[in-house]
């Protein structure tokens, strides 16, 4: 050990209790304004010169005494954690600790040499939210680490991707014994990824250091404004914290609740929350209430984690909040883990760029054709032309003109003037998922840096299906085994989304199993063997090695694929299910497709609404100046009073006409649809409407969702999602069963001809490789031939698109008459894989509507 030998003598002047006069004298950095490459102003941080440190060394030797020991580091670092709800949690407070946690490991390596890496790192995974890590100098590998005792598979403390380049951080320590630094580290209290600034001190050949994860800081700093703002005006700070009504924010916010009720008492968002109490949160937390409540008593602050509403979405999502007692009142606030993934993998890619420059956008992008199954993707446009420079989900849009920005929510003007002036800005639109192949709302954060702009987003329906895994995960954590009964009654359910949870071999819970039993179904179909409850497709999957999450990537969690039938329509459709491994059982939840697109259009057409109320400018962004013939899911909004249409996506002339379609042929009654929407808020409606692509009626199932006097709605023609459910089915048992053996399955012809037969062209020399009919029946013509002298640019759009319908004239195997036909195409893995159907007269449309409801 040759540097740094003052270091425990420093460390005795504060002992862990907080930043004191002498800490803050010779031990805080010093602050330095500078300008970033965009002329913005950032604070940078220089560490204090080393005759300062040795000053306090000079003044602290006789407070040595006792602090060497593995038992007293224990103790020191718990009373770090129990003394800090004694201080105010400014950035201060918070960076004192930091630098308190890596003098106490130096201290103990002072005492134990390389032994005091073990006593470091604990043998179960911890989460205090300041601990130490030691790297090796020279390779940086972690040697030691307070929160992981097992760093495969997990993201360690490093800073080999941090703010500036490795070279420059070693120099800095090796000039100054000690810096600064800012880099992505995994959270382990939430085991995302998220932005940290860290403390490094070389020495003896080792990097000690500590950090805090600045995200959860400013969560901490927004509580400690509102107990200073209680200090300073008492309870009338809990009516500047509640606004009059609802706020639609990205902000942090902080609520206060009375510690003996659990009332709210102020709520920066949702003004209606007070005067409740949350039992449908904190009561449903990673713990149960009594605990949180004693973890208060004892240390007085705690983290918390359940599903809440985020209000800027409109939707459920996980929350982690920071609660901290203060006068008999806890003070709280919380942020939302998914829009805190998108923050962090944009200060990612924005730290990866500073430190490897255009070289980053090769590691943000994987290679071409591996779409990526996750969650949340990121991206990197062109400033000026907005072409795509990086993509982690969709690697070939790289090079492409991105057209996202330009159909926001926003106008594109307007997202250019929040990035100047705001540090990012929220917008949502339309965007292929690539886990579905379709259009689907995204919420998406954007950041302007050295002339590009850093993206990442997330897509509604997953983000939906992943907050009710979330809680009943959190379910099972507080409650064990106990909250499968509450999972199987259907309390955790949200709308048409329910959790099931299953072992390897049974499914254990099943939230409609309370909702069944209540109208009199065979709830107890719903439990059991796996091969007994779910579906063929979903048990098929089920049982394979790929459904062992505990392999799978990111973190136990993955998406699945499979076909199902939808109750609602009688008809199979893809259904999506999100899973995650959590002690040995899967909890997961699913859609089906066409139903959460549907939804997605809703929702985008809400955010176009709250962005665009002044002078209803929103009405004129949805509709357009002329009918358009389109096959895309397309919104309509009618009054809620009268039915009558205010905007229409595709036909202008629908405005002041009433809704009869949905009063007079609605499958269900009309009266039935209006109370679902009075109760809830929201209704699903089946009734036959113009299809604008084929100019046939056909049976249309349509979400509504009621605010502020209007009902904005959005469907699908279910012909159309046969065809398209029959297409993607193929290209799933491609991807399962392996070419061979899916076109075998596909050249299966049935006893009877089916006009509803899957085909597979090679189009790059137009021949069959499949097909679900009779050959004889269809000569030596093909439907791709047939599709192509109907639009000669098919190719290229099918190479540029998740798929075309395309309608030409065609022999119908079941009629023996050339008929027309509307046929869905999608490319996957360089073939076409179509199916279609014949639009259906009259008589054959009143067939099908008594086939799939009675």
């Amino acid at each position: 050990m040759h540097q740094g030998t003052w270091l425990p003598l420093a460390h005795a002047v504060f002992t862990y209790t907080g930043a004191s006069a002498m800490y803050r004298l010779f031990m805080l950095p010093v602050a330095a304004e500078q300008p970033d490459s965009a002329g913005r102003a950032h604070v940078r941080r220089r560490p204090a010169p080393g005759w300062l440190l040795a000053v306090v060394a000079a003044v602290a030797v006789s407070a040595l005494a006792g602090l060497a020991s593995p038992s007293a580091y224990s103790e020191t670092m718990d009373s770090m954690e129990a003394s800090s709800a004694q201080h105010r949690f400014d950035i201060e407070s918070i960076e004192s600790r930091v630098q308190s946690a890596v003098l106490s490991a130096v201290i103990l390596y002072g005492s134990e040499g390389a032994g005091a890496f073990e006593t470091i790192t604990p043998e179960t995974k911890q989460t205090g939210t300041i601990y130490p890590f030691v790297l090796d100098a020279e390779t940086l590998e972690p040697v030691a680490n307070g929160a992981f005792p097992s760093l495969d598979g997990v993201i360690p403390d490093t800073v080999t991707l941090a703010d500036r380049t490795v070279d420059d951080v070693l120099s800095d320590l090796r000039l100054n014994g000690v810096t600064w630094v800012e880099y992505m580290a995994t959270n382990p209290n939430t085991d995302t990824v998220q932005l940290k600034r860290a403390w490094l001190y070389l020495h003896d050949g080792y990097i000690f250091g500590s950090g805090h994860y600045l995200f959860e800081s400013g969560i901490q700093a927004v509580v400690d404004e509102a107990v200073a703002m209680f200090n300073s005006e008492g309870r009338a700070a809990f009516d500047a914290i509640t606004p009059d009504v609802p706020a639609l924010t990205d902000a942090l916010y902080p609520f206060v609740l009375n510690f003996t009720t659990s009332e709210t008492v102020a709520h920066g968002a949702y003004p209606d929350k007070r005067g409740a109490i949350p039992i449908s949160s904190l009561y449903r937390a990673d713990r149960p209430w009594f605990q949180i409540q004693q973890d208060l008593l004892d240390h007085g602050s705690t983290w918390a984690s359940y599903v809440f509403t985020n209000p800027n979405t409109g939707t459920d999502q996980l929350k982690r909040t920071w609660l901290y007692l203060h006068e008999g009142y806890i003070f709280a606030s919380g942020y939302y883990l998914q829009d805190s993934r998108v923050q962090s993998l944009v200060e990612e890619a924005v730290h990866l760029y500073t430190s490897q420059g255009t070289d980053a956008f090769e590691i943000i992008t994987p290679e071409p054709g591996e779409r990526l199954g996750s969650l949340v993707y990121s991206f990197v446009l062109d400033e000026d032309t907005l072409v795509t420079r990086a993509h982690s989900g969709l690697p070939d849009r790289v090079g492409t003109a991105d057209g996202h920005l330009s159909e926001a929510d926003k106008s594109l003007s307007q997202i250019r003037d929040e990035l100047d002036s705001e540090e990012g800005a929220w917008v949502a639109y339309l965007s292929e998922n690539p886990n579905t192949r379709t259009d689907q709302l995204t919420r998406t954060y954007l950041a302007e840096y050295d002339g590009y702009i850093f993206g990442a987003g997330y897509y509604f329906p997953d983000s939906r299906i992943q907050s009710v895994v979330d809680e009943a995960i959190y379910a099972y954590r507080s409650h064990g085994d106990a909250a499968f009964e509450t999972i199987s009654s259907g309390d955790l359910n949200t709308g048409n989304l329910w959790p099931i949870v299953r072992n390897s071999t049974h499914v254990v819970a099943y939230g409609l199993v309370g909702p069944a039993k209540e109208l009199g179904f065979n709830y107890q179909r719903l439990l059991g063997p796996i091969s007994e409850v779910l579906s063929q497709s979903e048990a098929r999957y089920a049982n394979t090695p790929d459904s062992n999450l505990a392999t799978a990537k990111r973190g136990g969690t993955t998406f699945t694929s499979a076909l199902s039938q939808n109750p609602a329509t009688q008809t199979e459709q893809i259904k999506i299910s999100y899973g995650a491994l959590h002690d040995g059982y899967i909890f997961s939840s699913a859609y089906a497709v066409p139903d959460a697109d549907a939804q997605s259009v809703v929702d985008y057409a809400l955010f176009i609404y709250e962005s665009n109320k002044e002078n209803d400018a929103w009405i004129d962004i949805i509709t357009p100046d002329d009918p358009v013939i389109t096959d895309d899911i397309y919104p309509f909004v009618l009054n809620a009073t009268t039915w009558k249409g205010v905007a229409h996506g595709v036909l202008p002339d629908r405005i002041g006409v009433t809704a009869t379609s949905i009063q007079e042929t609605s499958v269900r009654s009309f009266e039935d649809v209006r109370a679902d929407l009075d109760e809830d808020g929201s209704a699903w409606v089946t009734y036959t409407f113009l299809n604008p692509d084929t100019g046939t009626k056909q049976l249309k199932r349509t979400w509504l969702v009621e605010r502020d006097g209007y009902i904005f709605a959005a469907g699908y023609y279910i012909f159309d999602s046969r065809v398209q459910t029959i297409a993607y089915d193929g290209t799933l048992d491609y991807d399962q069963l392996g070419r061979d053996a899916a076109f075998a399955k596909i050249n299966v012809v049935p006893d009877k001809p089916n006009s509803l037969y899957l085909f597979v062209v090679d189009p790059g020399n137009g021949t069959v490789q499949a097909q679900g009919v009779d050959p004889s029946l269809v000569g030596s013509s093909s439907d791709w031939q047939a599709a192509l002298a109907a639009e000669p640019n098919l190719l290229n759009e099918l190479e540029t698109e998740n798929g075309e319908f395309v309608t030409y004239k065609f022999l119908n195997p079941t009629t023996g008459k050339e008929e027309t036909k509307r046929t869905w195409l999608t490319m996957h893995e360089g073939y076409v894989f179509g199916a279609g159907y014949y639009p259906p007269d009259p008589t054959g449309h009143a067939a099908f509507m008594w086939f799939l409801f009675g």
